[in-house]
């Protein structure tokens, strides 16, 4: 059976289920999906079970702040959909590579300085955006890879690390619940 929650206006009101013995019912809004409730999406409900986080620590230093704008439309460079998720912070701020991997640095007119990061079963990180690079090569979870800034697109605009999850090196994929269980 498949459950999803219904939010409207920052609250969920119903639970859905699919399946043979689907029912609904009102929630309080808690966890992952009243973050997301703030955004007007049907989020799926948090699983049960326990499963290992793979990001340890949170990607960039306090104080920091983000909100879900994965999927949202950008216009630079013609219309896409935004791949990552903006992170705010000071100027400067540090960002540690969240798990063990190479760091490498390239450069780019949209992205500015940006460092991925690559770990041994080819799920990696892609950090924008930078003002500068730190470590680089092989580096473990906490390091410093970066720090924070507004190059490439956005040059003249809000300091942020625009930090993308790719895991199994595939498509990008919303890291915003996954950030919620490290970075809060």
């Amino acid at each position: 059976m498949r459950t999803r929650a219904c939010l409207v206006g920052g609250a969920i009101v119903a639970i859905i289920a699919s399946g043979a013995n689907g029912a609904s019912a009102l929630a309080p809004p808690t966890g992952a999906g009243f973050d997301a409730a703030l955004h007007g999406r049907s989020v799926p409900l948090p699983q049960t079970t326990t499963s290992r986080v793979p990001f340890a620590p949170c990607p960039v230093a306090a104080p920091r702040h983000y909100y879900d704008d994965f999927g949202e439309p950008r216009y630079v460079g013609g219309f896409h959909r935004h791949q990552g998720i903006d992170i705010m912070a000071p100027r400067g701020a540090k960002i540690f590579a969240p798990f063990d991997g190479i760091a490498k640095v390239s450069v780019s007119w949209a992205g500015g300085v940006q460092v991925t990061l690559t770990d041994r079963y080819g799920n990696f990180v892609f950090n924008a955006h930078l003002t500068r690079t730190a470590h680089l090569g092989r580096v473990k979870a906490g390091t410093v890879i970066g720090h924070v800034g507004n190059s490439g697109d956005a040059m003249g605009g809000s300091t942020h690390d625009h930090f993308e999850w790719h895991p199994r090196g595939g498509p990008a994929v919303d890291p915003f619940r996954l950030l919620n269980m490290v970075c809060r």
